[in-house]
Order: structure tokens, then C-alpha cells, then sequence
């Protein structure tokens, strides 16, 4: 459908919507800068949210973000011009960040798992130092024949592509979250293997 096919009823109130959204914006005389909440933010999101995750600090983390929520309902908008006047935006794209933050952070706090760059030590699966890689592509074959040959592979190497499996099963799915209720409702998809089969890393 072409722009010229859109009723202008459809651009003239989304037009209205954003133009009272952005005055309400700049009638915000709090007492936070939003810069200032916002280096909080990231300081906070990259110590705790990063690559090494711990549970404890990702609620910590989430908690602190429910602050940051609150704390931005106070913020002062520092600059009310008109003409070139970026404040408004960054306000308005700051909350928006406090939701997405809220979602990344409960996302990963719901998985207790150990897998690629993001990564919880207490669920660490404990690859054995002398596993190779490849030795899966072995196990997985068997295992699509019906049958595990368990003599073929170390017993250490075994108990490893058993708990490497079963952690595939549980948490190889794609994050869904929906803004319901006031917060992000968290939802999982399965990932489509069909093509290329996951199998262990190894960094040395």
C-alpha cells in the first residue's frame, strides 16, 4: 500500500501522539540528569550483565533497574528548546533502554546455563582438558543411528556429551519477551538444528 493510499487520519494522530508525548517530556522538572541515570545505568549493566554472569548480581542488577524506572519519572529535562534540541529524544529513547535493559537482565538471570560468551560459572559442565570437539560429531551419529557405542569414548568424555546434550535440550531456544503487566514476560523458542547441530567449544 502506498503512502498516498494511507488515510491522513493516520498520519495527523500518530503526529498529534508524539508531539504531546515529547511537550510532556519537556515539562519534567525533576531533580535527576538524564545523562547522569544513564552512565548509572550502563556502569551498572556492564558490571554485572556482561560476559561472566552470577545470579546474585543479575537480581541485584534487576532490582537496581526497578530503581532506575522510578528514578526517571524525576528527571529533569534540562534543555526545553526548540530548534536542534536532542534532551527530549535521549529522554524519551532512555526509558526505552530501561525496559530493554529490564529485559536482557531477567532474561539471562531465568537461564542457568554455561554456554558460548555468555556464561554462568555455578552451571560451568566441566569439559574434560583432553576432550576434543569432533568426539561429539561421533556421539551424535550414534545417537541419530539409535544406539551409543558407551566403549568408544572415555567415560569422562561420555558423562561431558551427556550433560552438553541435555543442556542443548533445555536451553537452545531464542528468547521471547513481551512488555506485559508493567514488565517483560519472558517466553522461549526452540532454534531450528536442522542445518548445523550444535557442538562443544573449546578455547585453548
Amino acid at each position: 500500500e502506498a503512502a498516498d493510499d494511507v488515510p491522513e487520519k493516520l498520519f495527523t494522530e500518530a503526529t498529534k501522539q508524539w508531539q504531546e508525548k515529547y511537550a510532556e517530556i519537556k515539562k519534567m522538572s525533576g531533580n535527576e540528569n538524564p545523562y547522569a541515570l544513564h552512565r548509572e545505568m550502563a556502569e551498572e549493566m556492564i558490571s554485572n550483565v556482561l560476559i561472566v554472569r552470577e545470579n546474585s548480581k543479575l537480581q541485584a542488577t534487576l532490582n537496581k533497574i526497578d530503581e532506575f524506572e522510578e528514578r526517571w519519572k524525576n528527571i529533569n529535562c534540562v534543555d526545553t528548546t526548540d530548534w536542534s534540541n536532542p534532551v527530549p529524544s535521549f529522554i524519551n529513547q532512555l526509558r526505552n533502554m530501561i525496559q530493554l535493559s529490564k529485559i536482557i537482565t531477567k532474561g539471562a538471570l531465568m537461564r542457568d546455563e554455561f554456554r558460548g560468551s555468555h556464561y554462568k560459572p555455578e552451571f560451568d559442565l566441566n569439559q574434560p582438558d583432553d576432550f576434543h570437539p569432533d568426539t561429539y560429531l561421533v556421539f551424535e551419529k550414534q545417537k541419530a543411528a539409535g544406539k551409543i557405542n558407551d566403549e568408544d569414548f572415555a567415560p569422562e568424555h561420555l558423562a561431558y556429551m551427556k550433560r552438553f546434550a541435555e543442556n542443548n535440550k533445555k536451553w537452545l531456544k531464542s528468547t521471547i519477551a513481551i512488555f506485559k503487566n508493567g514488565g517483560p514476560e519472558i517466553t522461549y523458542e526452540d532454534v531450528d538444528e536442522s542445518l548445523i547441530a550444535p557442538r562443544p567449544r573449546k578455547y585453548d
